[in-house]
């Protein structure tokens, strides 16, 4: 099977391809693709950047570029479940855009000429998703430092199934998250890109899964906090998560 893997933060991209095999690479629209073996899988590796229409153009290509039949976002997420804390994982099993509004013509968060709110992945790619996630976490010491952990006060992760929510803005205001929320969901992270790469891959029929570190609670301490995070921890999990995923029968 060839995965295409995409990831919204440069830094972690680059830990990702420090361990591929046999690299070549090729660039489309201003975009390095890297193709080779990770862990033994087939793979193409890109930095789609951020934002709803970057990754939807990075993931059209992995899909009818480089035939990727499995297509997996690795990257980091506001919490705005109050249960999640700094360094747990969300497993998206429900995705949506919370900024799609084309009132009146259709329902808010509707893809319009869809009947599509709401895109929900293969389940045995997420339940796999969610198996090499808590098998990293069970083992974090092994990846990130005493130090770190200590830093963003990560003390006993866990990985959460849930719904996430996408759209062109850093969220950083706790004030803005009853806007994110659907009639009878349960909204548990916000990002940029997941939801576009959901409604991509279902265009095309190919299977799909998107995991997101929680790297702060969505609030006024977002911007302090956030590149801190990714370059001391959230390179690890993606790192990490990939390679327990990859390596799984």
């Amino acid at each position: 099977m060839k995965i295409g893997i995409l990831g919204a933060m440069e830094e972690e991209v680059k830990s990702i391809k420090s361990k591929m095999e046999n690299v070549v690479i090729k660039t489309i629209a201003n975009r390095n693709y890297y193709t080779g073996k990770l862990y033994g899988s087939d793979i193409t590796l890109a930095f789609s950047r951020w934002g709803k229409v970057a990754a939807s153009s990075t993931a059209t290509s992995l899909i009818n570029v480089f035939g990727a039949e499995l297509v997996v976002f690795t990257g980091v997420a506001g919490a705005v479940a109050k249960e999640l804390n700094i360094g747990d994982i969300v497993i998206g099993n429900g995705l949506y855009q919370h900024d799609m509004d084309a009132r009146p013509i259709f329902p808010r968060h509707q893809i319009p000429l869809t009947d599509s709110k709401i895109f929900k992945p293969n389940s045995t790619y997420v339940k796999k998703a969610k198996q090499a996630t808590d098998k990293f976490i069970n083992n974090i010491e092994c990846s990130i430092t005493a130090y770190a952990l200590s830093k963003f006060s990560i003390l006993k992760p866990k990985a959460y199934y849930g719904i996430i929510a996408s759209g062109d803005q850093f969220i950083s205001d706790v004030n803005k998250h009853d806007g994110l929320q659907l009639k009878g969901e349960k909204v548990m992270a916000v990002e940029m890109e997941g939801a576009a790469v959901a409604q991509v891959c279902h265009e095309h029929y190919v299977p799909y899964v998107i995991i997101r570190t929680i790297s702060d609670k969505a609030n006024k301490t977002a911007e302090i906090d956030f590149q801190s995070f990714v370059s001391e921890v959230a390179t690890h999990y993606s790192e990490g998560i990939l390679k327990e995923f990859l390596t799984m029968p």
